[in-house]
């Protein structure tokens, strides 16, 4: 497994920009789950009360608005465990370069609905998140200085 993730140096020489986000990607993700367990984010309501409650700031309103809020007000305690926990496996798989195609799935539907249903982002930009996991995912991003290189040298396959 270490010879392939050498050999995944010269996989793609043009997916080194690509890895390289990646990377800086994934240790960002692990910097906002320390930032948010260091500001207490587990103990307090935070994603309840920053829940956008005016549907005439929700871009998406309608029925599945409803369940969401009524699940995320509900089960605020779970949700949160739940975030920290996606953006942990993100951030791993991202700077390991391992399942990038999976998890990238799941940093899609992380930053859509953050985007879509919280006051969270500083800015529309913040809609350009889901395009980078979208990126990762369409290229496989994990297979040039990453360990899914070797799956999908030895396992071909749309995971990989």
């Amino acid at each position: 497994m270490v010879l392939a993730y050498l050999e995944s140096v010269k996989y793609v020489g043009h997916l080194w920009p690509v890895a390289l986000m990646r990377i800086i990607f994934g240790y960002h993700y692990i910097t906002m789950m320390v930032q948010k367990l260091n500001k207490g984010y587990l103990e307090h309501a935070y994603i309840s009360e920053r829940l956008r409650l005016d549907s005439d700031q929700i871009f998406a309103p309608g029925l599945y608005f409803d369940l969401f809020k009524s699940l995320v007000q509900s089960q605020w305690y779970l949700i949160t465990y739940v975030i920290v926990a996606v953006e942990l496996l993100i951030g791993i798989s991202y700077i390991l370069g391992f399942g990038v195609r999976v998890i990238a799935v799941f940093g899609m539907i992380l930053s859509l609905h953050i985007y879509l249903f919280f006051d969270f982002p500083a800015s529309p930009a913040h809609i350009y998140l889901f395009y980078t996991h979208l990126l990762f995912c369409l290229l496989g991003a994990g297979r040039c200085l990453g360990v899914d290189y070797y799956f999908y040298k030895s396992r071909r396959g749309l995971l990989w």
